[in-house]
């Protein structure tokens, strides 16, 4: 077939599909035409299909791209050992803070925090700062066990003292950590984990919390020992007065021994009277607060004033048999909420308490 009857065949093809149009458009009410001849319709058809196909391969190329750029589960290995590493350290700070607090002796071994010197020791640093993280979860373990029995033990004290523990400290909150959550889509692994060690690390702080508080009240409450002498002459009670003879009530316990013997404060306070009062001779009077108060009578020497400020075991004047007495001795009393108790219960408290540490 010649050129010229293949050009005719295509004319023929493209005023079949393209016949030639008139389009009248009305405007202010004046009639205008316009004619589409086949031509104009086949440019303006091969520019659409120009814009088309360049739309499309513009989709294509966006897609593609998107589709080779990294998504949001994928991680920079570099970034999350980086972030690790910094997780690591701010545990092992918060590690050593807490350790350093943990004073209370107990059947478990001493435990310390872990130190990061040995990550250059391992195959690779993230292998290294994952051993520091498995070390201190056992930490964490390990000085819950030793916290908690320290604990128990003061509260066991104070129970047999007679006095209210929670009234010093109330018991923190004993929970179990919920286990680690499953990461979220590009989170690390490990940040599920942290979370979940903080939360130990908070419960671990309320019981360390709890015990120091315990202990400090160790020095408030009187427990200690008001002289060296542990012999006891006449207890709490009614009792046979070495006076009349007759039945007569003793609010304290007596300890003898020779004269000018130190006395102690059995926990700390405020010295509220010193001097001469009736039958107990040469007193000296403690207030520690929370209701509790003692009496040390029958002293020689008094070496503190009122208004003093005073220690638990600061010395505080010398036994001697001054008042109504029948010889050189300490009558020691215990006093909660303007009644006498039972010194007894406070100092075998006390022995428990220095036992245990």
């Amino acid at each position: 077939m010649s050129l010229s009857a293949r050009l005719a065949r295509a004319r023929n093809f493209l005023e079949a599909r393209f016949p030639e149009r008139h389009l009248y458009i009305r405007t202010d009410g004046e009639m205008r035409g316009m004619v589409l001849t086949t031509n104009r319709q086949v440019v303006l058809a091969a520019g659409a299909s120009v814009i088309g196909l360049w739309t499309a391969t513009s989709v294509v190329a966006m897609v593609m791209a998107m589709a080779a750029a990294p998504g949001p589960d994928a991680v920079d290995p570099k970034a999350a050992a980086r972030a690790l590493a910094q997780r690591i350290e701010t545990r092992q700070a918060n590690l050593e803070k807490l350790f350093t607090t943990i004073t209370c002796q107990s059947t478990e071994p001493g435990a310390q925090a872990p130190r990061l010197g040995f990550i250059a020791n391992s195959r690779a640093p993230a292998d290294g700062l994952k051993d520091v993280g498995a070390a201190q979860d056992r930490l964490v373990a390990q000085a819950q066990k030793t916290t908690a029995p320290c604990t128990d033990k003061l509260r066991a004290a104070f129970r047999q003292a007679g006095v209210d523990p929670a009234a010093f400290a109330p018991p923190a909150p004993a929970r179990i950590s919920p286990p680690p959550a499953p990461p979220r889509a590009g989170q690390p692994a490990t940040h599920a984990a942290n979370d979940t060690f903080t939360a130990r690390i908070q419960v671990l702080a309320n019981q360390l919390s709890e015990m120091h508080a315990l202990k400090a009240a160790t020095t408030t409450v009187p427990l200690a020992r008001p002289t060296i002498t542990t012999a006891e002459s006449s207890g709490f009670g009614i009792r046979t007065d070495p006076f009349t003879g007759h039945m007569a009530s003793h609010p304290g316990l007596d300890f003898p021994a020779p004269r000018m013997t130190p006395v102690f404060a059995t926990a700390a306070g405020l010295v509220s009277y010193t001097g001469p009062r009736g039958g107990y001779g040469n007193v000296v009077e403690i207030d520690h607060g929370h209701g509790f108060k003692t009496r040390f009578a029958h002293l020689a020497a008094l070496s503190v004033k009122a208004g003093q400020h005073v220690d638990i075991h600061q010395s505080i004047g010398a036994i001697g048999s001054t008042g109504r007495s029948t010889g050189p001795h300490l009558h020691y009393e215990v006093w909660v909420d303007g009644r006498p108790r039972n010194p007894e219960p406070f100092l075998r408290a006390g022995d428990y308490v220095h036992q245990t540490g």
